[in-house]
């Protein structure tokens, strides 16, 4: 019965850094996930107001110029790249009047199903 006991705690013991660090993983991915929402929603909100004060949306050469000229006060990270280190895809649309602003998502890959996508105005 001892012996028994002490096997099990030693499976659970053993287990556990195992545990601690999918638990970690976990945690990064969300606050991955939710940092990347935010920046996404930040960018759409200012691309929104651009057009509405502009009439116009930055063309996809001058995003990135835009991008930074608009957050310059943004000193946490830089906002060309998402939380998992991949640039956000800038497009308008045919006519200049729309865009979409995704994320690649962790695995860094346009079109798969971890990416984030936000569209306007």
């Amino acid at each position: 019965m001892l012996i028994a006991l002490i096997g099990s705690a030693v499976a659970v013991y053993v287990g556990l850094p195992e545990q601690m660090q999918a638990l970690f993983d976990d945690s990064v991915e969300a606050a991955q996930q939710v940092g990347t929402a935010g920046d996404l929603r930040s960018i759409s909100v200012m691309l929104d107001a651009t057009y509405v004060l502009d009439r116009r949306l930055p063309s996809e050469e001058e995003f990135p110029v835009w991008l930074r000229e608009t957050f310059k006060e943004t000193n946490v990270k830089e906002l060309a790249v998402d939380h998992w280190g991949n640039p956000y895809v800038y497009t308008l649309s045919g006519n200049g009047r729309s865009y979409r602003l995704h994320s690649l998502g962790p695995d860094g890959i346009m079109g798969t199903g971890d990416d984030m996508v936000r569209s306007g105005p």
